[in-house]
């Protein structure tokens, strides 16, 4: 899916200022992110039982049972979070 961004939505999100959520429970975490950094080693959850805790809006996802190491930093279009375990901080993407 191709987007258009205005260069001012580029450098809100390039850095940060669209915000962020604190993620560090097993919930549903839904919305328009752009980056996932690892701040406690995190495993993917399982979404919906749909084999898929981490998708993105390309139709990639990392499975459930993934473990992603502490300061590793995950770039793309997401629109789906599930942890089993772990924190995570994810980055919202900008608008515009």
């Amino acid at each position: 899916m191709s987007k258009n961004f205005t260069n001012n939505a580029i450098n809100q999100q390039t850095f940060g200022a669209a915000g962020f959520e604190y993620i560090d429970d097993a919930s549903d975490n839904t919305g328009d992110f752009v980056a996932i950094t690892v701040v406690e080693e995190a495993t993917v959850g399982n979404y919906n039982n749909s084999g898929k805790g981490i998708v993105a809006t390309t139709g990639d996802s990392l499975a459930p049972s993934v473990v992603l190491p502490t300061g590793i930093t995950i770039y793309g279009d997401f629109t789906v979070i599930k942890l089993s375990a772990g924190k995570v901080i994810a980055y919202n993407r900008a608008l515009g």
